[in-house]
């Protein structure tokens, strides 16, 4: 009986990062939902074309100041981690990995600068919209974890108790009352 060959023409060293990516995953979905144009309209007149260095895309931009605060990074680590994850760049706007950092960190604050109070209000409505009654997902997903924090708050008994044991050596009386007290021997 004869093997069945596989047809391997699909397979490429260069492949398209949207034929390799979960189409269901958090960051690919709305990544296909927001008004990437309506960005590129609004802040492109912030910009100069025939003057100095040419800026860096405004949708990676955007993308990366969306990511920075949907999974609550520094610049500084958003920008490491596009350069490692196929999902930040598709949301960016990749069509093929890039196994680089997109910019520098600081160039993220020079984009906040330039955008402004309103460019950053302009991002927090689309998100709004895309994530509000617009939105098509049936599925809502809340995270109802709660992390139990280890901290005791100070009452009067633990601070006595504290208080005695750090002290040492007390006269025999006074811890005899502390014992006389609080029931402890």
């Amino acid at each position: 009986m004869m093997a069945k060959q596989q047809d391997r023409s699909q397979y490429s060293l260069f492949f398209s990062l949207e034929s390799t990516l979960n189409h269901k995953h958090p960051l690919f979905i709305p990544a296909n939902k927001i008004d990437w144009e309506m960005f590129e309209r609004e802040f492109s007149p912030l910009y100069c074309s025939d003057n100095g260095r040419p800026a860096k895309p405004i949708r990676l931009m955007v993308g990366l100041l969306i990511l920075k605060h949907i999974r609550d990074l520094s610049d500084e680590s958003v920008v490491e981690q596009w350069g490692e994850n196929n999902y930040y760049q598709y949301f960016c706007g990749e069509q093929e990995f890039q196994p680089r950092v997109p910019c520098e960190a600081s160039e993220l604050v020079h984009f906040r600068h330039r955008i402004g109070k309103e460019g950053v209000e302009l991002i927090f409505r689309e998100s709004i919209r895309i994530n509000g009654k617009d939105s098509n997902d049936k599925d809502v997903y809340i995270d109802t974890t709660v992390q139990e924090k280890n901290i005791t708050f100070p009452t009067d008994d633990k601070l006595a108790k504290k208080i005695i044991k750090g002290a040492g050596r007390w006269p025999t009386g006074m811890v005899w009352s502390y014992a006389r007290v609080t029931g402890e021997s």
